[in-house]
């Protein structure tokens, strides 16, 4: 009994202690001074359990799961659960959580899926649940052709996400937050990203967001946001891994946008224009969402395929039945793939929505017609030199207004 006691006040003093340190967590991602706190939030000098000096561990994924998962109350964005929430509302994560997603309310409390595919950061055993095995590090890029691949601990949280970044606060909802030279990407994605040779420094994204509310903790209010829109820059940003895929890259694919014959096997084309089919679905939540320049005139814009269109970007819910559980892969990578590969929607259902039964944004689409946007002009580009009337907003649509295309 008193061995239990024991146990039972180590453990409330350990609790005390962490949601003591909290209230730093949730602000340290850039707010950094000549005084700051924020440095000691996730890191100590002298007695780290974890790699990189972090305060909690033994991997990178329990640390951030502290915050961001179910370890602690410090952050809105659970990517272990997969939710973001704001005045106790909650919202199924648009990344997907890397255990479970949000799927609704019932009586009042959070329900969840199980996850069935995911991207395997440090620990993380198989495709779904909760096994956490250190000795679990994936170095290998599936895609990726380089030969500085992943060391060290492996793919971690901080391959993707540059903690110390900071980001930009949307100026009302809706508003888009685009990266550059010098300002962050939104989510704290990286800028840089040195894994295939040679290192890629200016990986910029455009993501749309839109405010859900407020967040307190320790007293302290911040806003919270989601990403509404996929808007630039995820095809280039994700190719910097997986750069097999990367189909649209011009200084070795002329002819951007169109298949091409990559790495020995055919691959789908990236940034090529999508003209919508009947029933359509483009929303994030359960469709395949295109990316979409910023809005220009008339805030009309152009939407193209790009990776975050078809897979996203921590885990999915979907499953794959009959052919498509299991499909061929790479021939560097061992046997058949057999997981639902990061894919929005069950099944190939991420096919059908863009081309039904080989009807749609393929040649035998008669809705298509390259010349009369893209004219051969003799050199030229002849980029628009055709604006055919009344055949604008087949590629030309609204996807940005609360209420989807219109």
């Amino acid at each position: 009994m008193v061995r239990v006691k024991l146990y039972v006040m180590i453990t409330a003093v350990l609790v005390f202690m962490l949601s003591f340190t909290t209230s730093a967590f949730a602000w340290t991602h850039g707010q950094f001074n000549a005084t700051t706190d924020a440095c000691a939030g996730c890191h100590v000098a002298h007695a780290a359990e974890a790699p990189k000096l972090l305060k909690t561990g033994p991997t990178q994924t329990e640390f951030c799961f502290l915050c961001h998962g179910d370890g602690g109350t410090s952050a809105p964005y659970d990517v272990k659960d997969g939710f973001t929430v704001a005045g106790g509302t909650y919202q199924a994560s648009t990344a997907g959580g890397f255990v479970r997603q949000f799927a609704g309310m019932v009586g009042g409390l959070p329900t969840f899926t199980s996850v069935t595919s995911r991207h395997n950061v440090w620990g993380l055993v198989g495709e779904t649940g909760y096994e956490i095995d250190q000795s679990v590090k994936v170095h290998q890029i599936p895609g990726g052709t380089g030969t500085d691949q992943i060391g060290g601990s492996g793919f971690v949280c901080g391959s993707c996400h540059d903690p110390h970044d900071g980001g930009a606060t949307p100026s009302g909802n809706y508003s888009l937050i685009t990266g550059s030279a010098t300002s962050p990407n939104p989510r704290l994605l990286r800028r840089e990203i040195k894994v295939v040779d040679p290192a890629l420094n200016d990986l910029y994204v455009c993501f749309g967001m839109e405010t859900m509310g407020t967040y307190t903790n320790e007293g302290v209010v911040s806003g919270v946001y989601r990403v509404a829109r996929y808007a630039e820059g995820s095809t280039r940003w994700c190719g910097a891994c997986h750069n097999k895929f990367q189909t649209d890259d011009a200084d070795t694919n002329p002819g951007e946008g169109h298949a091409v014959f990559l790495y020995d096997m055919w691959r789908h084309p990236m940034e090529l224009h999508v003209i919508r089919p009947p029933d359509f679905n483009d929303t994030i939540a359960t469709g395949t969402p295109l990316e979409a320049d910023q809005p220009g005139a008339g805030n009309k814009i152009l939407p193209h395929v790009a990776c975050l269109t078809c897979h996203r970007a921590h885990s999915t819910t979907a499953a794959m039945d009959g052919w498509a559980a299991s499909w061929p892969r790479d021939l560097d990578l061992s046997g058949p793939g057999a997981t639902s590969a990061l894919l929005r929607m069950d099944s190939r259902g991420v096919c059908y929505n863009c081309h039904g039964a080989a009807q749609y944004n393929c040649w035998a689409d008669a809705r298509i017609d390259c010349s009369l946007c893209h004219p051969y002009t003799g050199g030229g580009d002849g980029h628009h030199s055709v604006r055919p009337s009344g055949k604008c907003n087949l590629c030309h649509y609204n996807l940005w207004s609360p209420g989807g295309p219109s």
